[in-house]
Order: C-alpha cells, then structure tokens, then sequence
C-alpha cells in the first residue's frame, strides 16, 4: 500500500468534515445575527426578539393583527421605536405619530430604501426595477416629471360603471359563500387595467385564461412572507416561485408591447386635447410627458436638468402602478366588505345616505356630482383602512443620524413605520380594535355619519404614506373604493356565513401587502 492510499482517505475525511463544519459556522452565524441584534450606539432602543416575529408570522392559523397585537404593540407601547427583524436584517420600527411625522416630511433624510441596489436579487426587485417609488434626489424627480401630469386629472364615474354593472352580476349569479377575495381582485384588475393601459383583461367576464394566471401568480408572489424575512432566497428560485420570475418576464413582455403600441399612436395624430386628456388612460399620459421630456428635457424648481428617464423605466412605472394599485385596492375593499358585514348597523347607515342621493332605482349610479355629495362615506372607508391597513409599512433608509426621542438612529440604518401598529396604538386611537367611522369626521363634507368626532392626530393615519413621497394614486384609490361602496350598498345586503372564523377575528397573511384568507361572505340582491 503506498503513501498516498494511506493519506487520501484522511484527507477526504478532514475535508469533508472543514466543509461540513463551515456550513454549520455559516448558517450558525446567520442565526446567531437574526436572533441577537449587533450593537449600535443608539441610545439603547429595545429589540424584539427575533423568535417571537418568526412565531406568528407563520403560525398554523396566521393573522396580521395576532402579530401586531403579540408582538409590535407590546414592544412600542412605552418607546414607539424597537429594533426588529425583517427584509434579512435588523431595522428600526416605530408607530409613534410624531416619529412618522419626521419620517413622512424629512426625505432627504428619511430616503426610499434603493431596493435595487441593496436587495438587486429579490422578486419585487425584479419585478418592478427602479421605479418612482423607490427612487432618491434628481432621479424621483426625474420619474416624477413623467409620472405625474398623468395623475393630474379627474376621475369620472364613468370609468367604473361597467365594471360594477359586471361586478354585480357576477355576485347575484352564485350570492352565498361569495369569494371576497376572488371578486376583489377580479374588479381590480379590471378597472386597473381600463384605466392604467386602456386594456380589457376580461377578470369579470371569465374564471380562467393565461394572462389572469399570470397575474394572479405575481401578485401571489409577491406577498410570501419567508421571502420578506429572508430575501436572500430570491438568489435560488425554484418550483413555484421560479414559475414567479418566469411570469415577471412575460408581464413585462406584455406591458412592452401596450407602450409601443400606444406610442405609435400618439406619433400618428396631433396632440391631445383636453377632454381627451381627461379620458386617457394613464399609460397614453405618461408616454405623451415621456416623449417631450425627451425632446425638451425634464428641470426641478430651480432650473436644474434632471436625468433622463429610459424606456425600461417609463414601463417600470407602468409595473408598479398596476401592481400596488390592484393590490391596494382589491385588498382595502376585502377588508372593507368584512367590516360592514360585522357591523349591519353602519351599513345601514351608508345604505340609507346613498339612496338619499341617488335614489333606489334598481339600475341608479351615481354622477360625478353625487359621488362628490357622498364624500362623507370616506369616513367608512377610512376607519376600515386604519383598523386594516392593506399596506403594513412604510420604509426609509437614513442619509444621516437622526435623534427619535430620547434615541439616536446610525446613518444607514433601515427604519419603517408599522402602519398597523401606529393605527393601533391607543395613543393615538382610543378603544382601537373598535370600528368607528366616526373617528375621521373631521375628514367629511357631510354630518349624517358624523355623530361622535374624535380628535385626529396627524400623521397617525398614513395607509398611503404621506409628505412629499406619498402615494400618487391615493385620490384614485379612495374614489374608487367609494363607488365600490356605493354599489354594493346600494345593491346588496351582506353578513359573514355563521361559521366564519371573522366573526372571532380576521384571517390575513402577516407581511408586505395584507390580504385576507379564506373569506367568505354572504349576499343578498336587494332588487
């Protein structure tokens, strides 16, 4: 037997053994930073601990409010700020209203997060690129130059009332144990797409088709927790969520193709005028701004130039749009739907102030004078969206130290207003698990609904964020949440089936975009 049959062996053994004893070091080490926090010199914020997020973020029978109400609201009840894991690292939390105040007014200070620098691998990354909304400095402005002059316009009732007139026969085709979810989504996608791209996706008309899959996969993906806690697994897509990138492509595919074709159109006549401004999707808008700022640049207040936005911008643009606004708005109406069907007393309510205005002809709907006459029901849809928040934060990343009460935040640091969490906080609202509209009265035109005002403190409601940076479309969003109202209450009465596990509390994933699981509700035509 020479030397080296005597050797290898116990070189392959001790190799394997340094291999296997440095997979253990790394991931023991990835465990040993998600359960023990490093130490920063912040003044001494208070952490939680990492075990208690993992817990009920993916307990059996999960719910975004167990989380809040276990976990974040004991944490920030005597601080408002706490060190927290999520997004793969540690990061501040807060839910103080003034804390928020600073974040939302300071964003040169409080910057987007560049998730494309900082996380380039992740689905959400891919899916959407640099976007308006994550973008800093010269470059939002930039996209905001584009972005903009297309939300600068009204929203007549007419671009929802087909969608409705769908809605509703979908709903009295099979009224019990209706998909709330389901239809949600559907209705969405709809008046999203009309209204973003000028494009029938057909979500109300059919139960299946490719592009609807396709959709519906992307927007899956994108809420799975274990990727928001752990990103890094975006870096080895398989199965499921390999089909995720794979559909991200063929959206984008598809998106490509709507802007090229819209593009040509708008070379091949004169400018559009005004009330065909009004009428255009937002797509046809911002490919119209795209152009001349091609042509004549794009400058701040001051004069400045700003970059220009590319081709692969202008439809990343159009990607995020259509995502966050479907989901926001499928979502935000789930919630809304489960709460009036919880309280029959309040649906009542804003089922007699509808028809007060519009009457309780089988077939009325609103004018765009009588949806501004109901502007008083945004009480409703406001309580709902504090009490459950479709969106569950809202993050920055510091450009400079910044002192939080008696605590002194790194540069660099990652920090995020829990929307729940804030929304929840009895500071700010009293007996906060109770729905009472009535706490936004100072938001309403009207005082049918307004019988017991609470004091509002700003900056504690912010399911659209707020500042400079907040959400483009949250005119768009409550509007469109309005006429939903209006139509459902108008045409249906509703309740929970009796073994709905909402009567006891609601059922919803725990992270990112909040949707409810599994809800059921009952309908009854009122015509």
């Amino acid at each position: 037997m020479s030397l080296l049959d005597l050797v290898l062996p116990s070189f392959i053994e001790s190799k394997t053994t340094l291999l296997l004893l440095g997979v253990v070091v790394f991931f023991g080490y990835g465990v040993y930073r998600m359960l023990v926090p490093p130490k920063v010199n912040d003044g001494g914020v208070p952490y939680i601990p990492a075990y208690k997020t993992l817990f009920w973020t993916f307990k059996p029978d999960p719910s975004r409010i167990d989380l809040c109400n276990n976990v974040d609201v004991p944490a920030l009840k005597h601080t408002g700020i706490a060190r927290s894991w999520l997004w793969g690292r540690w990061m501040y939390k807060i839910n103080d209203a003034e804390y928020a105040r600073q974040l939302f007014l300071k964003p040169t200070v409080f910057k987007k997060i560049e998730m494309q620098t900082s996380l380039p691998y992740t689905f959400r990354v891919y899916a959407a690129g640099a976007n308006i909304m994550s973008e800093n400095g010269d470059y939002f402005k930039a996209h905001r130059a584009v972005v903009m002059p297309a939300f600068r316009r009204a929203w007549p009732v007419e671009h929802f009332q087909m969608h409705m007139q769908k809605l509703e026969g979908l709903i009295r085709q099979q009224p019990k144990q209706v998909d709330i979810l389901n239809i949600g989504r559907r209705v969405a996608l709809d008046i999203l797409g009309h209204i973003i791209m000028g494009v029938d996706f057909g979500a109300l008309d059919y139960t299946q088709g490719e592009l609807l899959e396709m959709c519906w996969d992307i927007v899956e993906a994108g809420v799975e927790p274990l990727y928001l806690l752990f990103p890094f697994l975006d870096k080895f897509p398989m199965g499921k969520r390999k089909k995720a990138f794979t559909n991200v492509k063929r959206f984008h595919e598809f998106i490509d193709g709507a802007i090229e074709k819209k593009r040509l159109e708008l070379q091949s006549r004169e400018q559009l005028n005004e009330e065909e401004r009004d009428r255009a999707d937002l797509l046809t808008l911002m490919i119209e701004a795209y152009e001349q700022t091609k042509k004549q640049g794009a400058f701040d207040e001051e004069g400045r130039l700003l970059p220009s936005m590319n081709f692969e911008e202008l439809r990343n643009n159009t990607v995020v749009f259509f995502i966050a606004g479907h989901d926001g708005t499928a979502y935000s109406l789930c919630h809304l739907i489960t709460e009036l069907a919880l309280h029959p007393d309040i649906q009542q309510r804003a089922r007699d102030r509808v028809i007060s205005v519009i009457g309780d002809k089988p077939d009325a709907f609103p004018t765009d004078e009588q949806l501004h006459e109901l502007a008083d029901l945004d009480m409703i849809i406001r309580e709902s969206m504090r009490k459950s928040s479709s969106a569950s934060d809202v993050r920055r990343e510091l450009a400079e130290p910044v002192t939080l009460g008696p605590y002194t935040l790194p540069k660099g640091a990652w920090v995020h207003v829990d929307l729940w969490a804030m929304h929840h906080n009895p500071k700010h609202y009293p007996d906060p698990h109770k729905f009472i509209p009535e706490r936004f009265a100072w938001s309403a035109t009207k005082s049918d609904l307004a019988e017991m005002p609470h004091e509002h403190i700003p900056f504690s409601w912010a399911p659209f964020s707020e500042g400079g940076r907040k959400c483009m479309g949250h005119k768009f969003a409550m509007i469109a949440q309005r006429v939903l109202l209006i139509t459902f209450v108008h045409r249906f009465t509703w309740t929970l089936p009796k073994d709905s596990p909402f009567w006891i509390r609601p059922r919803t994933n725990t992270m990112g975009l909040i949707l409810p699981l599994n809800l059921k509700v009952d309908f009854t035509p009122r015509h």
